[in-house]
């Protein structure tokens, strides 16, 4: 028998963290009480930023001051988390040290006080840093809004902008630049493809797009440095050629993986952490006890680093845990609830209130990058989307609309 309150730990609190707690709240612990009417839950949410970042809408945000407002892009946690009353608690700091002996985290708080914190379960979800505060949260969303606000007021004002890395946020970026100021000569640079990793034939319409926008290309090269002097930008390539640009954007993606406070026994040769199972439970390195932590996010081994495949891993990690702590409860979670659970109107007379395993099923090879408000490309499952459909579905608010669910938790229907 579990004790009678279980004390889940969530580091990190922007897509990742903050969807983890709400399906718990609404979805996951209201089943576990019908397992056992004394069993509660207290979960305590340690992160450093006091706002969530809907960072899908950056590039769109940073091309035009105005074209999504602040109060839109950023909105407190506690506005979300206020709903669960004292079931939640929000910590404003970061997990400095991982003690798994003693299932403790020690945490620094933003005022410089530091405290253990102890978990029964704990969720890892700190995920990455970009170089460039524009496209993740460097702590305090203010140096965010702040770096918005930079490029907001600086491109109405250049001739040229070099943007290193042709990954979605680089081409999305782009795009937007070529649609609010034409006349803006745009240098993008590539290690490997534009859209590398996607399909050909996205990477090609991809390209088709940039060369309409009258874009240099480069290829298989690699940003070396860059320095500013005077307003202008000198960004060294090596190939040993260079650049002078007025705004060099960096959207080259993760510089640092957030994992300062882990075992390094627990990661991989990228520093991310390794799973024992396809199901976002924690391998460890077989000394210290791993057992009901899990990860999820950008510092997932393998992880893709899509928010399509982000909302598929919070579901299935948090199946993990609910069936975990019903097997703590004695409950067998393997049995099907048999063929009778599948009859029409009968059947759910026989379905087991026991949680089940869910698995990982992300939607694959799926992705929509917007060139501008107008399309864009991008695939699913693997087949190309035209430009009309990337335009309907992404690039007209670029998602804007699901901030208001993500931050109520409103996009995971309440088990009552």
């Amino acid at each position: 028998m579990a004790p009678a309150t279980q004390e889940v730990v969530v580091l990190g609190a922007n897509f990742a963290g903050l969807g983890l707690t709400h399906i718990l709240e609404r979805r996951i612990f209201p089943v576990l009480k019908r397992l056992d009417s004394a069993v509660t839950f207290h979960v305590t949410v340690v992160t450093p930023n006091s706002h969530f970042f809907f960072k899908v809408a950056a590039p769109r945000a940073i091309s035009k001051s105005g074209a999504i407002a602040d109060d839109s892009l950023f909105r407190p946690i506690s506005e979300g988390l206020k709903q669960y009353g004292d079931s939640v608690s929000l910590i404003q700091g970061k997990a400095v040290k991982l003690t798994p002996e003693t299932r403790k985290v020690t945490v620094e708080t933003n005022i410089g006080e530091r405290q253990d914190v102890a978990y029964d379960y704990l969720f890892i979800s700190t995920g990455t840093t970009s170089a460039s505060p524009l496209w993740t949260l460097h702590d305090n969303h203010e140096k965010t809004v702040k770096a918005i606000h930079e490029i907001n007021d600086i491109l109405p004002k250049i001739k040229s902008v070099l943007i290193a890395g042709a990954g979605p946020v680089g081409v999305e970026t782009a795009g937007e630049i070529a649609h609010n100021y034409p006349e803006v000569k745009i240098t993008i640079v590539s290690a490997g493809e534009v859209l590398n990793g996607l399909k050909p034939g996205t990477s090609t319409k991809a390209k088709q797009f940039l060369k309409g926008a009258k874009a240099e290309v480069l290829i298989n090269k690699r940003v070396k440095d860059h320095s500013t002097t005077n307003g202008s930008t000198k960004v060294e390539l090596d190939d040993g050629s260079s650049r002078t640009v007025d705004l060099f954007i960096d959207s080259r993606g993760a510089s640092k993986i957030n994992n300062d406070f882990l075992p390094g026994s627990w990661l991989d040769a990228t520093g991310r952490v390794t799973t024992r199972d396809a199901y976002f439970r924690v391998k460890g390195d077989g000394q210290a006890d791993v057992s009901g932590v899990y990860v999820v996010g950008d510092i997932v081994s393998g992880s893709t680093n899509t928010a399509i495949e982000l909302d598929a891993q919070v579901l299935c990690a948090t199946s993990s845990f609910s069936v975990d702590v019903a097997r703590k409860l004695g409950h067998d979670t393997s049995k099907s609830p048999g063929l009778l659970s599948y009859i029409p109107l009968i059947g759910s007379w026989f379905k087991s209130n026991v949680p089940r395993q869910a698995e990982f099923k992300p939607m694959k090879d799926t992705i929509l990058v917007p060139f501008g408000p107008t399309g864009g490309v991008g695939q699913i499952f693997g087949w190309g989307a035209p430009s009309f459909m990337v335009k309907k579905a992404k690039a007209e608010k670029f998602l804007i609309e699901l901030v208001e669910p993500a931050i109520t938790g409103n996009k995971y229907a309440k088990i009552t």
